[in-house]
């Protein structure tokens, strides 16, 4: 027998009917099982998919017949509760359809999909200007929002066939746009044309000057020019750089790929200008200039532990010693899933105080402060954990295994737990304040469930040298740093960070609220709001243009980051099969501030390593044919909505934005980020990110 993937309620009507013998029928217009005596009821007039607008709703409707039929509604495969009328009042987006029962047998209609619009948004306006007698401006209007129409106006009348997002005005007037969608339209501010028979090319009064700057470093060019109406395009080694389209254009941080000698043409339209061009030199850290100094720290931390602290681990799992051999299996001790790790816990059971502090040092030497920091808050957060569920709250993390989330159906990779909201208290460890930057938590011996600052360990892969290759690895709950030195070359992937809760403050009186909100007394942490931001503000960018966000979009949803340890053969890069096809919204297809927004990103993880690994690593992600072919694309979450735009933990319906996904995917650089359901803080949400390199992780060795 042949049964409809539909789910089994479609079927608990006829189940009589089903033992005694039975046929059942799939097609296009949906699925019935029933009798080969009696007719089950048939779909005569089937639910229609629609277009509706962002608060408005869609009247789905089956027409059947049978007999005293009842019906139940299903969104996304999953029962609507009180949904049981022959039509449906849809508000979200989704793929819904009906099971309509009798006594006869059932049959399932085929699929609506509800698609939710947003009126257009204007984001940038035409720009007046005044022009030369017998030539023309072009006009042009940015708009967010999908299935965008335009018609521009001159004094107020539509100037025929000009339905296109620009237009080359060439006669004095006011003009206006409107942006239509489904959802609604927009206009406009005037931008009026000036016809002027005596207009002047534009003149530089201050060229553009050299600059030498130091890699990570901010770098400004700037021209001054007399003229009306002028327009500014910068070029970097004669070609031109997207949105560098005023006097002065800013790298918010130079890399090896920035160098170059850049010019800039202002024109309007009587003629136009070139500057002389301006070099840029950027100084970049050799990799490896710091080798020397964290292999120093690393000896002096092994000069004072005892002979079992730091002999070579027989067990790739060992927990009593920091030195593990040169292997992938002891490099592959680390997961993005709550479990033990190998090495020697940061707390003072396992070390001295001595001992703590001489590695501690290491990981300050091998790291910039941006990633100690980051370090010692998502050391605090799990401390923050630990002190909720021995306060009696929360869900204990597993001991590793299960089945790992498979990146597509969140179905297929297991529900998170709920857990159970502890509500506030607890303390957080000392020495964590974010502003400070520098004294990692001393570390207990971890609290409940394996939670806790003192349940991160240090160990070392390989022995420490300058001249063999060895990975320093700083790994725990949240985090995993996988360093590799390797005679001069340094690389710093797979690097796997996540946290819960995202935010947190800290009363006067030690106790622990969490919150987003900005107003909350106390200190405030937030340890991944770098990240947070960064890819907020490019999902944000994206989402709010409907060609980019079609191309980005993926068609699936995520539990988890999908290049992590934990569900592959061996973590190795060379074993993980990264996507050829359906990568997403291309660099070279994004506007100038989606473009701004993928390089913030990704030197946001970058960042959080020593300078001489961050400006060699930024040069080649960063460099022009790397990001080239650098893709962006992101999954929609929990409810069909993928809401990067505010705190989500901070919403009326906090999980909103549960299974939200981004990623960064180029030729080198692989970034993923996914929000998930909180265990400890079951109603809220935490977040989980993966930066590997296709070619240089652990050092490419294994």
């Amino acid at each position: 027998m042949k049964m409809s993937n539909r789910p089994l309620a479609a079927y608990a009507a006829s189940l009589t009917l089903l033992l005694a013998g039975c046929s059942s029928h799939d097609s296009n217009t949906g699925t019935s099982t029933g009798s080969t005596a009696a007719s089950a009821p048939s779909i005569t007039g089937q639910p229609a998919s629609t277009v509706i607008a962002s608060g408005s709703n869609a009247v789905l409707s089956v027409v059947a017949s049978g007999t005293g039929a009842t019906y139940q509604w299903y969104k996304d495969g999953a029962a609507i509760a009180d949904a049981t009328a022959a039509s449906y009042t849809a508000i979200a987006a989704g793929t819904y359809y009906v099971v309509v029962t009798d006594a006869t047998g059932s049959v399932s209609s085929a699929n609506a999909t509800v698609t939710v619009t947003d009126a257009p948004t204007i984001t940038t306006q035409p720009a007046s200007a005044t022009i030369l007698t017998g030539t023309s401006q072009t006009l042009g209007v940015e708009a967010g929002g999908a299935g965008l129409g335009y018609q521009w106006y001159k004094d107020g009348a539509a100037i025929a066939g000009a339905t296109r997002p620009s237009y080359d005005a060439a006669a004095a007037g006011a003009y206006t746009v409107a942006v239509t969608n489904s959802a609604g339209s927009v206009t406009s501010s005037a931008a009026t044309i000036t016809v002027s028979s005596t207009l002047a090319a534009p003149a530089i009064t201050t060229q553009p000057a050299a600059l030498t700057v130091n890699a990570g470093s901010s770098a400004t060019l700037k021209v001054a020019a007399n003229g009306t109406s002028i327009a500014y395009q910068w070029y970097r080694n004669g070609t031109a750089i997207a949105g560098a389209t005023g006097p002065a254009y800013t790298i918010p941080s130079a890399s090896s790929a920035s160098a170059g000698t850049y010019t800039v043409t202002v024109k309007n339209t009587a003629g136009s200008v070139t500057s002389s061009g301006a070099a840029l030199a950027v100084n970049v850290l050799a990799s490896g200039i710091n080798t020397a100094a964290v292999v120093a720290a690393a000896n002096a931390f092994l000069a004072t532990l005892s002979s079992d602290q730091k002999t070579v681990a027989t067990s790739s799992t060992a927990s009593t010693t920091v030195q593990f051999a040169y292997t992938l299996d002891n490099a592959i001790q680390w997961t993005n899933l709550p479990g033990d790790r190998h090495g020697l816990r940061l707390n003072t059971t396992a070390l001295t105080s001595a001992q703590l502090a001489a590695a501690n040092a290491v990981i300050a030497q091998a790291l910039s402060a941006t990633g100690i920091e980051l370090a010692n808050e998502l050391r605090a957060a799990d401390e923050v954990l630990a002190n909720a569920q021995a306060s009696g709250g929360g869900t204990a993390p597993g001991g590793g295994g299960g089945t790992p989330p498979t990146g597509t159906d969140p179905g297929t990779g297991g529900t998170p737990p709920t857990g159970t909201d502890p509500g506030t208290g607890g303390t957080p460890p000392s020495g964590t304040d974010p502003g400070a930057g520098g004294t990692p938590p001393t570390g207990g011996t971890g609290g409940a469930g394996g939670y806790g600052s003192g349940q991160y360990s240090i160990a070392f892969v390989g022995t420490p040298s300058k001249t063999t290759p060895w990975i320093l690895q700083l790994i725990g709950h949240h985090l995993a740093y996988n360093i590799t030195y390797n005679t001069g070359k340094v690389s710093a992937t797979p690097t796997f960070i996540g946290v819960e809760p995202p935010n947190w403050t800290v009363d006067a009186s030690g106790a622990v609220s969490v919150t987003a909100s900005a107003a909350s007394a106390g200190v405030q942490h937030a340890p991944m709001e770098k990240q947070r931001k960064a890819v907020y503000d490019l999902a944000e960018a994206i989402q709010s243009d409907g060609t980019a966000s079609a191309a980005a979009k993926l068609s699936t949803t995520f539990t988890d980051v999908i290049m992590g340890a934990s569900g592959n053969s061996d973590g190795n890069f060379k074993s993980l099969a990264y996507p050829t096809s359906g990568r997403g919204l291309q660099y070279g297809a994004m506007n100038a501030a989606q473009q701004s927004y993928v390089r913030a990103a990704i030197a946001a993880w970058v960042n959080t390593q020593a300078a001489d690994v961050s400006s060699t690593l930024l040069g080649a992600y960063l460099a022009d044919d790397a990001l080239a072919a650098t893709y962006v694309a992101y999954g929609v979450g929990q409810g069909g909505k993928a809401d990067f735009g505010a705190y989500p933990n901070a919403a009326a319906a906090p999980l909103d934005a549960q299974h939200s996904y981004i990623r960064i995917d180029g030729p080198r650089v692989w970034i993923e980020f996914v929000v998930q359901q909180g265990v400890v803080y079951g109603t809220d949400i935490h977040y989980h990110t993966l930066w590997r390199d296709k070619t240089a992780d652990y050092g490419g060795s294994f």
